[in-house]
């Protein structure tokens, strides 16, 4: 069912290319590979070092909340190697409450990175987002320079002689914009 479905579709599309075969030869197809102009871009590098940054102290916060769980879970398995039977470690009060009291703080140190890695996300998107912004009015005024009629992502033309302006997006965004504010963003905690 889905192959014929695509066939059906392929053959309208072939269909509808052949049908309106000059007008295709009139139009102007651009393309951009948008990944090249985020990654290739003053701005874009500086994006990266300014996350790169970002995650470094973000991993780093994390690392030192983990240590002390790590510390604790070693000296609770020495004391468990202590003991002889299962019997002896369910009447020990003070090993009970130090493996709940591990539980605890190993459930929120769970929920802590996952509001940081939500954290990060969100930092990454706003940031690129600005750039996105900017990159899509310089594909517009490209696209009504050159009286293009469609402009794609470079990475979905399968066939075809498009004009590629990934190096003059990159240029026009370099003379714009080379820095946006990259500031990691903070999600409030619940409880």
């Amino acid at each position: 069912m889905f192959i014929r479905n695509i066939l059906r579709v392929a053959t309208g599309f072939v269909l509808a290319l052949t049908l309106s075969g000059a007008a295709f030869a009139q139009s102007t197809i651009l393309v951009v590979d948008t990944n090249k102009v985020i990654q290739d871009s003053l701005v874009g590098q500086h994006v990266a070092r300014q996350l790169e940054t970002i995650y470094t102290s973000a991993s780093s916060e994390m690392k030192a909340k983990r240590s002390p769980l790590e510390s604790k879970a070693k000296s609770l398995q020495e004391q468990l190697k202590t003991k002889t039977s299962m019997q002896e470690v369910r009447s020990d009060a003070a090993l009970q409450a130090q493996a709940k009291a591990l539980q605890t703080d190993q459930q929120k140190l769970q929920v802590e990175e996952y509001y940081t890695a939500n954290e990060l996300k969100i930092t990454e998107q706003k940031a690129i987002g600005q750039v996105s912004q900017r990159i899509k009015l310089i594909i517009d005024q490209i696209a009504q320079e050159r009286n293009a009629d469609v402009v794609l992502e470079k990475s979905l033309v399968i066939y075809g002689g498009p004009v590629d302006v990934t190096d003059t997006v990159i240029s026009r965004l370099n003379s714009q914009m080379t820095t946006v504010p990259v500031t990691r963003e903070r999600l409030p905690r619940k409880g």
